[in-house]
C-alpha cells in the first residue's frame, strides 16, 4: 500500500496506471488543503479498488495540514498528508489498519 501511494501515475513501466495521480499537484501552492485532501482521497480510493484486492470495504482518512519539518540547523512550514485506510482482510475477516504521513513538494519523510 505504500508503494501505491508514494508511486506517480506512469512511473511503474509495468502499468502506467499504478500509482498515484495526486503527485501531480504536489509543488502546487494554490491548491488550498480541503482540495488537495479531497484529490488525495478520490485518487486513493479508486487506486485500492483497482490493486487492492486484499481488504474488504476500504475506508481512506486523509489529513493535509501545515507542520514544521526541522532542518538540521533551521525548520520550514511545509504540508504533511496523513493517511489511515481500514477495511477487513479477506483472507480471514479480521481487521485491517495501514497508516503512513509524509511531505510533500518534494517527498519527504520525517
Amino acid at each position: 500500500m505504500h508503494l501505491l501511494i508514494t508511486t506517480e501515475l506512469e512511473e511503474n513501466k509495468q502499468d502506467f496506471r499504478y500509482g498515484s495521480q495526486f503527485w501531480d499537484h504536489d509543488y502546487d501552492i494554490h491548491l488550498s488543503n480541503d482540495a488537495r485532501r479531497e484529490m488525495v482521497m478520490t485518487s486513493l480510493k479508486r487506486q485500492l479498488q483497482l490493486y487492492e484486492k486484499r481488504i474488504l470495504n476500504p475506508v481512506v482518512e486523509v489529513n493535509v495540514k501545515q507542520k514544521e519539518y526541522k532542518l538540521s540547523v533551521s525548520s520550514q512550514l511545509r504540508r504533511r498528508i496523513e493517511i489511515i485506510v481500514t477495511g477487513q482482510l479477506v483472507r480471514n475477516n479480521e481487521p485491517f489498519r495501514f497508516q503512513t504521513g509524509f511531505f510533500i513538494g518534494p517527498l519527504l519523510f520525517d
